[in-house]
């Protein structure tokens, strides 16, 4: 039965791929997801039994970047105006990007590194409390489960790339045990910790890039 869960999540990698005319190219970063599951023995091999937090931070970057990039290709024949991007010029966008993503990959690589989070809990967590986060909450009251979903699979598979590259590494180190409620609780956190602090984050980028 495990097997048949592990096949269907390689197989629904897929989707993003044949759907890209319709729904764009941001949740490709769910094939990413599965691709990397499927070959993790692999991906494991290559980031090596002792992983720093720099080198989680460098691979959540990506992951994210990554994403940024996908979500700007989407954007990209839109007006400016109608853009949902941190800012309407890809250039500037990028630069604020790294504001807005780097509390939410620090945060969750503290809490990864020190409990027992598997990259699933992180891709549950991280994607639902996306959905409230997407635009201000706009796609959380827009009251769209399709959205809903759209935007649980990009935000959760972002957040979890990470983890799953680096799970068999943290798998190894003595990290402390909790119950479900605790995980989701200090998931919260994490999540609205990172929000809070990427929103002022944003704010100090915002204000360098319009005194230069």
């Amino acid at each position: 039965m495990g097997f048949n869960r592990e096949r269907l999540f390689h197989i629904s990698g897929l989707l993003p791929l044949l759907t890209v005319p319709w729904l764009g190219t941001t949740w490709l970063i769910y094939t990413a997801l599965a691709v990397l599951h499927r070959f993790k023995e692999r991906i494991w091999q290559l980031y090596g039994g002792r992983g720093s937090l720099a080198k989680y931070l460098a691979v959540g970057m990506a992951s994210a970047y990554f994403t940024e990039v996908l979500a700007i290709i989407d954007n990209l024949n839109k007006p400016p105006a109608e853009r949902a991007l941190f800012n309407s010029d890809p250039l500037i966008d990028l630069y604020l990007a790294f504001a807005y993503y780097i509390p939410f990959i620090l945060y969750w690589g503290l809490a990864v590194r020190r409990y027992d989070y598997s990259w699933k809990e992180v891709f549950m967590i991280g994607g639902t409390t996306g959905i409230l986060m997407e635009q201000s909450g706009a796609v959380f009251l827009s009251m769209n489960p399709l959205a809903w979903i759209y935007v649980l699979l990009v935000y959760g598979s972002y957040k979890a790339v990470p983890v799953l590259v680096a799970e068999d590494c943290l798998e190894g180190k003595r990290r402390r045990v909790l119950d479900k409620w605790k995980k989701l609780a200090l998931g919260l956190f994490v999540e609205f910790t990172a929000f809070l602090s990427a929103g002022a984050l944003l704010w100090l980028f915002k204000l360098v890039a319009e005194i230069r």
